[in-house]
């Protein structure tokens, strides 16, 4: 569904006058102060059910190629709410284990004793203040170009335009947002929030249950 059909879908719930077209909620001389106030609370449901699972529909696989002495790197295409799931050394099919921050400095001293070669370990170690993405960075120091592919979790910036297309499943986000706008107005005593809140609990976890089942085995828990 678009931003648009989102909002409007709210709007209905809340028997309010729709949106007919606009190109973006918070410039558009269509949308009242009302219209934009559900479009917040779309993005904030939208936030919310993105972070509740690592949904299929949201992964991505960027490959990041080392070079010479270059130890951190940018991993194309996320954000600061993006997860990592995963990440493997493509020529040998390693795959590259988390590792803390305090590990990572410990693997950089003494300087003589500092490892080259293909990395076994990653770490988070920052947010890029120009790209927003996420910068990683190996505990072996590469020593040649190889290919890391990592798989990771993308969520969706806030939506400011009509077309931007929602990914997740969107009766969680209608529900959670409706039960937010409910609250808002404060007129119900709490008992139609509460209700459309339980509503919006079980849509997610259904959603939740369904896109599971898409991804085997990666809620099972396995003894050690």
């Amino acid at each position: 569904m678009t931003y648009l059909n989102l909002i409007n879908a709210v709007l209905r719930r809340l028997r309010e006058d729709s949106v007919a077209s606009w190109s973006g909620v918070f410039t558009a001389s269509s949308a009242s102060d009302y219209h934009k106030l559900v479009g917040d609370l779309i993005n904030e449901s939208k936030r919310e059910v993105e972070d509740a699972w690592n949904w299929s529909v949201l992964r991505a696989s960027p490959t990041v190629t080392t070079s010479n002495g270059t130890q951190a790197y940018d991993l194309t295409g996320t954000n600061e709410r993006s997860r990592i799931l995963m990440a493997q050394e493509q020529s040998n099919g390693t795959i590259l284990q988390e590792m803390s921050d305090r590990y990572l400095q410990f693997t950089k001293y003494p300087t003589a004793s500092v490892q080259y070669g293909i990395p076994d370990y990653y770490s988070v170690v920052s947010i890029d203040s120009g790209t927003n993405e996420i910068i990683v960075e190996f505990d072996t120091i590469p020593d040649a170009a190889y290919n890391i592919t990592f798989r990771v979790v993308n969520p969706q910036d806030d939506f400011t335009l009509a077309s931007d297309t929602l990914k997740v499943p969107h009766m969680p986000v209608i529900l959670g947002a409706w039960a937010r706008a409910i609250a808002e107005r404060g007129e119900d005593g709490g008992s139609l929030s509460d209700m459309v809140f339980a509503q919006y609990q079980q849509a997610l976890g259904d959603a939740i249950a369904i896109d599971a089942g898409r991804t085997v085995g990666e809620v099972d828990f396995y003894a050690c």
